[in-house]
């Protein structure tokens, strides 16, 4: 159901609204249940969504087979939150070769994996660290550079990614 070419959820002041926390809590749950993790998520052009990407992590290789069984069924998922199919195009991936790194949790995945880091503020003049995520602890991390231990605030970096390769798969279903 649409509202003024709106997905509709909600009534606020007379008109239906989506809500963003439904679509990632529903997106989420279902993929716990399929022992995989909600890596990331982009809602594009809230509330009338466009576009939906979906970043699912998983401990093992994401088979283009599971990437497609998850699309269709996060799709008839998010129909139960009235985003009518055909509205809008949806992308399942899994996060790619190099992933942005966002929460802890996004280091806790990569430990011990080869990441570059760009700082806010520079370290001995220098403001890009590329080296092995040794260790996270709240919100610290050691960095493995050239046999020489980095100390960094996640606070103080402004783009980690992931460096090293991972098997990469998508689904894109367009809209109508």
């Amino acid at each position: 159901m649409t509202v003024g070419g709106k997905p509709a959820f909600f009534m606020i002041g007379g008109s239906m609204e989506l809500d963003k926390n439904d679509i990632i809590s529903t997106v989420s749950n279902y993929l716990i249940e399929e022992n995989l993790e909600l890596y990331d998520i982009n809602i594009v052009n809230y509330p009338s969504v466009s576009k939906i990407e979906i970043y699912v992590y998983s401990s093992t290789n994401l088979e283009y087979k599971t990437i497609e069984r998850l699309n269709h069924q996060i799709q008839r998922l998010l129909e139960e939150v009235n985003l009518e199919k055909g509205t809008y195009e949806l992308i399942i991936s899994s996060p790619g070769l190099e992933r942005q790194l966002k929460t802890s949790r996004h280091y806790e995945i990569s430990l011990d994996e080869y990441i570059k880091v760009k700082l806010i503020d520079p370290i001995d003049n220098q403001y890009s660290f590329q080296g092995t995520l040794i260790n996270i602890e709240n919100e610290n991390i050691d960095l493995l550079v050239k046999e020489q231990i980095i100390k960094l605030s996640l606070i103080h970096i402004s783009e980690p990614t992931r460096q090293e390769a991972l098997s990469y798969a998508v689904f894109c279903l367009k809209k109508k």
